[in-house]
C-alpha cells in the first residue's frame, strides 16, 4: 500500500480545496450583483443630474456609485484569480491522489524529447506513452519541462552537484504548500513556445544608440503641452498643431524599422513574463536551508530591485508597447508625445541595466521546477525510496531492495545489485518473461534517477557518476536501407568509440546480435564481451545464451553470472522474478509453445 500520510494529505486538501472554492464562487455570485447595482446607481444619478435637476448631490451620488463600481470591478477580478489558483490546486490534488494509484496516462507524455537522446529514450522508456517522463514531470511551463527532459537525458558526473541536488530535492519535499503554490502558479502561463527565446534574442542585440531620440522623447512632449495651452488660450489656432503633429510622425516614421524589429521580439510576451514574475516572487519569499535553493535565491534578491520586480516593470512596459495594435490610442499619442519612441528608450534603458542578469534568473526558474517534480516523487514514495551515497571509486553500484519506480508497489518485485571495479561484466541469463529485461531497465532507470539528486527505488544505493550507453531496443530503418542486423552493428560501434573516450561508461545490453544464426552470435556477443574488457567498461548484459556465462572461467576477477528462474508446477510456469547466482538452466520457449498450440 502506499503511504497513507500521502492519501490522506491529498485528500484532506481536495476536501478543504473544495470549501474554498465554493465559498469564492458565492463571492463572486455577489459581486457580480453589486456590480450591477452600482452601475445602475451610477447611470441613474448621472441621468437624474443631466435630466432633471443638476444639483450637487445627484453628481456626487453618481461619483460615488461610479467609484463603487469601479472597486466591485477590482476585487471581482481579485476573486476571479484566486479562484483559478485553487482550481488548479484542486486538479494538482485529484492528479496526486491518482498518481498514488499509478494512474497516469492523462498526463503530458513527452514524446517529442525522444530527438534529445533517441536510444537512451527507446531503451529506458524515457518519453511516451507509461514512461519515466509521464510519471516524474511535475512542470508546467516549456522553460521547465525542457530542462526536466535534458537532465533525464544526460548524465551528471559531478558529485559534489549531485549531493546539492539531494539536499535540495529533500527539502522542496517538506515544503508542499510551496510546491503546490508555484505549480498552480505556472499552471496559469500559457505559452506559444517562442517568448523567452524571442527575449533572448532582443537582449543579445546591442543597445542601440539613441541620442537624438532620448533628447527627442524628452523636448516633444514639452513643446506639444505648450502648443495645447497656446491653443487653449488662443495664441495659436487649431490648424498650427499641425506643426508639431508632422514634426513628431517624422521621427516615429524614420524610426519604425528599429521600434519594428523591438516588437518583433517583444510582442505580446508581457502576459507571459507578467507570470513569471510571480514564479520569482514566490520563491525570494520562501526562506530555504539547502546550499542549492539558496544560491539560486541569493542572485534573485542581491540587486537594487528584486528579480520579481524587474521583471514586473518589464512586463508593465510591454503591456505599454503592445497599445501600438490599438489605433485610436496609438496614433493620438505617437502624434504629440512620441509614444513609440518613449517607449522603445525606456526598454533599452531597461535591457542596459538588467541584461546581465536575466539569464541567470531563468536558469534557476529552469531548475526549479525539475527539482520540484524529483521533490513530489520522493514525497508520494517516501515508504519506498532512498536518497543514494555519491561514491568517487572507479565504479561501483551497489542497492538493496531495489524496484523499477514505473512499477506499482502491489506487483513490484525487488532485487538487489551488487557489482564494481574496471573491467565489470554482469551477466544475467534466464528463461523468457523471467524478468531479465525488467532488471537491466530496473538498475539503469534507477541510476538516472540517482544522478539527478532524485531518490531512487531502493532500501539502499550506492553508485559512481557514470555515463551511460545502450542496445536494447533496434530499429532497422529502410530509408536508409539498413538492415536490423547492421543497425545493430553500428550502434554497437558507437558503444565503442564512446567507451574508449569515456571509460567510465555503463553499458547496457540485451540480446545482442539477434539478425545472425546462433554461432556467429556466440562469437560475436562473446569477441565483444572481451573487447569492452580490454577497454576497462562496465557492463551490464541480458542474454538466453548461457554459453556466454562461461566468460566468468576465463575472467573470474571481473565476470559474474546472475540470473533467473522459472518454476513448472501443475503444469503452469512460475515465476518469481527474483535475482540468483549462477547461469540459467531452465528455458520455456517450447513449453509455451505447445501451451499455444503453435507446436505439438
Amino acid at each position: 500500500m502506499h503511504n497513507s500520510s500521502c492519501i490522506s494529505y491529498y485528500s484532506n486538501n481536495v476536501t478543504n480545496l473544495n470549501i474554498q472554492i465554493n465559498k469564492n464562487k458565492k463571492r463572486i455570485t455577489y459581486l457580480s450583483v453589486a456590480r450591477l447595482l452600482t452601475f445602475v446607481m451610477f447611470i441613474a444619478f448621472l441621468a437624474l443630474f443631466i435630466f432633471h435637476k443638476p444639483i450637487v448631490i445627484f453628481l456626487g451620488s453618481s461619483l460615488v456609485g461610479f467609484l463603487t463600481f469601479l472597486f466591485v470591478v477590482k476585487l471581482d477580478l481579485t476573486l476571479v484569480a484566486k479562484l483559478k489558483i485553487l482550481e488548479n490546486k484542486l486538479a494538482l490534488n485529484i492528479g496526486e491522489l491518482r498518481c498514488l494509484k499509478h494512474d497516469f496516462d492523462d498526463r503530458y507524455p513527452g514524446d517529442g524529447y525522444k530527438i534529445l537522446n533517441p536510444h537512451l529514450a527507446d531503451d529506458f522508456d524515457l518519453f511516451g506513452k507509461g514512461s519515466l517522463f509521464q510519471y516524474l514531470n511535475r512542470c508546467f511551463t516549456k522553460l521547465g519541462r525542457d530542462t526536466f527532459a535534458k537532465f533525464l537525458c544526460q548524465s551528471e558526473l559531478n558529485g559534489e552537484i549531485i549531493k546539492k541536488k539531494q539536499s535540495a530535492i529533500k527539502e522542496l519535499s517538506e515544503k508542499n504548500d510551496f510546491v503546490q503554490n508555484f505549480q498552480a502558479r505556472a499552471m496559469l502561463i500559457s505559452e506559444n513556445g517562442d517568448e523567452l527565446v524571442n527575449l533572448q534574442a532582443w537582449l543579445d542585440e546591442p543597445v542601440s544608440q539613441l541620442s537624438f531620440l532620448k533628447i527627442a522623447s524628452i523636448i516633444s512632449p514639452v513643446i506639444s503641452f505648450l502648443w495645447l495651452v497656446a491653443i487653449v488660450f488662443g495664441p495659436f489656432t487649431l490648424n498650427s498643431l499641425l506643426i508639431p503633429i508632422f514634426m513628431n510622425m517624422l521621427i516615429v516614421g524614420s524610426n519604425k524599422k528599429l521600434i519594428n524589429s523591438a516588437h518583433s521580439h517583444l510582442g505580446k510576451s508581457s502576459s507571459v513574463l507578467k507570470k513569471y514574475a510571480f514564479l520569482v516572487k514566490l520563491t525570494e519569499d520562501e526562506r530555504f536551508e539547502s546550499a542549492y535553493l539558496s544560491d539560486f535565491k541569493e542572485q534573485l534578491i542581491s540587486q537594487e530591485m528584486k528579480a520579481s520586480q524587474v521583471l514586473k516593470l518589464f512586463s508593465r512596459l510591454l503591456n505599454l508597447f503592445d497599445l501600438r495594435f490599438n489605433w485610436l490610442v496609438a496614433i493620438p499619442l505617437n502624434a504629440l508625445f512620441l509614444f513609440d519612441v518613449q517607449i522603445l528608450f525606456q526598454l533599452n534603458k531597461w535591457k542596459e541595466k538588467h541584461k546581465q542578469f536575466i539569464p541567470n534568473w531563468f536558469s534557476f526558474l529552469s531548475n526549479m521546477e525539475p527539482l520540484m517534480s524529483f521533490a513530489v516523487f520522493a514525497f508520494n514514495n517516501k515508504s519506498y525510496v532512498s536518497y543514494p551515497e555519491v561514491l568517487e571509486s572507479d565504479f561501483k553500484i551497489k542497492a538493496q531492495d531495489m524496484g523499477h519506480p514505473l512499477l506499482s508497489t502491489s506487483v513490484r518485485v525487488n532485487n538487489s545489485v551488487d557489482f564494481g571495479g574496471m573491467p565489470c561484466v554482469n551477466i544475467v541469463t534466464g528463461a523468457n518473461m523471467a524478468g531479465k529485461s525488467t532488471y537491466l531497465r530496473t538498475v539503469t532507470t534507477n541510476l538516472i534517477l540517482a544522478m539527478n539528486g532524485s531518490p531512487v527505488c531502493a532500501k539502499h544505493f550506492e553508485f559512481t557518476p557514470c555515463e551511460i550507453m545502450s542496445s536494447i531496443k533496434i530499429q532497422d530503418s529502410l530509408s536508409n536501407n539498413e538492415s536490423y542486423f547492421y543497425a545493430e552493428l553500428l550502434r554497437i560501434k558507437e558503444v565503442i568509440d564512446h567507451v574508449e573516450n569515456q571509460p567510465k561508461t555503463f553499458v547496457v545490453l540485451d540480446e545482442i546480435l539477434r539478425g545472425t544464426n546462433t554461432k556467429d552470435k556466440q562469437l560475436g556477443s562473446l569477441g565483444l564481451l572481451e573487447k569492452l574488457i580490454s577497454l576497462n567498461a562496465v557492463v551490464m548484459i541480458a542474454t538466453h545464451d548461457l554459453l556466454i556465462g562461461e566468460l566468468e572461467n576465463k575472467y573470474p576477477k571481473c565476470v559474474n553470472n546472475k540470473c533467473f528462474e522459472v518454476e513448472l508446477e501443475n503444469d503452469q510456469l512460475i515465476f518469481d522474478y527474483k535475482l540468483k547466482n549462477g547461469i540459467s538452466q531452465k528455458l520455456n520457449a517450447s513449453f509455451l509453445m505447445k501451451k499455444m498450440g503453435i507446436m505439438d
